[in-house]
């Protein structure tokens, strides 16, 4: 599981509470039920209008099974399973059909499927997987921009409800001991601000920028695949498998396989 996420938000929240506890003896003027209606109620609202219940469904989905549980094959776990199966199907034109259940990644599987199904060319199956590369992709890059919108929304809301507490203000002015209520009132107004921009870089701008870095990496390692089995299907030499694959990545990165590797 990828505790990052929960680390980061709980150590946000702690930095606020701590702010907030050292600003005033009195925190519970920061807590406002009508500013937390309108920030939280209006984003959903505005979500409802923006997307699809299925799209909703589906965000949640993304948060746990990809921001939470960080499911995603790290580079060197893939590297390794091509090069494993490089080197087996040099010695043994069975053992990609031998191993096939034993394939963790779920790409790597399916382009070692279209390899031993027979039917199409190397050059179409490059061709498909390719396709559905790009389709992933796009998927995810579609889950990434519905966090950037809904970024949006929560400071929007919470300028209207600090105009709505203005206004209510301004209404009271006129009162007596109006003077004496302009500062709490004030107050009440701008926790609606706060309440909006908290949820706006507390959660979804930074969930964005974790699914939109989690749709690179996975580019790139649907790219590795593609490539690595490939090289395979032409039965290359495992080290030049290896090589081949690793150059999609950096050196900085390479190197730490290679370092890893070297340990193990």
């Amino acid at each position: 599981m990828n505790f990052s996420p929960i680390l980061g938000l709980f150590t946000a929240v702690s930095v606020v509470i701590t702010t907030i506890l050292m600003s005033t003896n009195k925190p519970a003027v920061f807590i406002d039920s009508h500013a937390f209606i309108i920030v939280v109620g209006g984003t959903i609202a505005a979500a409802l209008l923006s997307f699809s219940w299925k799209s909703l469904l589906v965000m949640l989905k993304v948060f746990f099974g990809r921001v939470l549980k960080g499911t995603l094959h790290q580079y060197q776990e893939v590297i390794a399973e091509i090069v494993s199966l490089a080197k087996g199907y040099r010695e043994n034109s069975n053992f990609l059909s031998e191993n096939l259940d034993n394939i963790k990644n779920p790409f790597l599987r399916e382009a070692i499927e279209l390899t031993i199904a027979g039917g199409l060319s190397s050059k179409d199956i490059d061709i498909v997987l390719m396709k559905r590369a790009q389709t992933h992709h796009k998927r995810y890059e579609e889950d990434s921009h519905m966090f950037s919108t809904l970024a949006r929304f929560p400071p929007a809301f919470g300028l209207l409800g600090a105009v709505i507490g203005m206004v209510t203000l301004m209404q009271g002015l006129g009162g007596e001991d109006a003077i004496k209520t302009v500062g709490p009132s004030m107050a009440v107004a701008l926790v609606a601000t706060m309440y909006g921009i908290a949820i706006s870089n507390f959660i979804f701008i930074p969930l964005g920028e974790n699914l939109s870095k989690y749709n690179k990496t996975d580019k790139t390692i649907r790219l590795i695949v593609i490539d690595g089995v490939r090289l395979i299907r032409q039965k290359k030499h495992p080290l030049v498998v290896e090589e081949n694959i690793k150059s999609y990545l950096i050196a900085s990165e390479r190197a730490a396989i290679s370092t890893e590797n070297d340990a193990a």
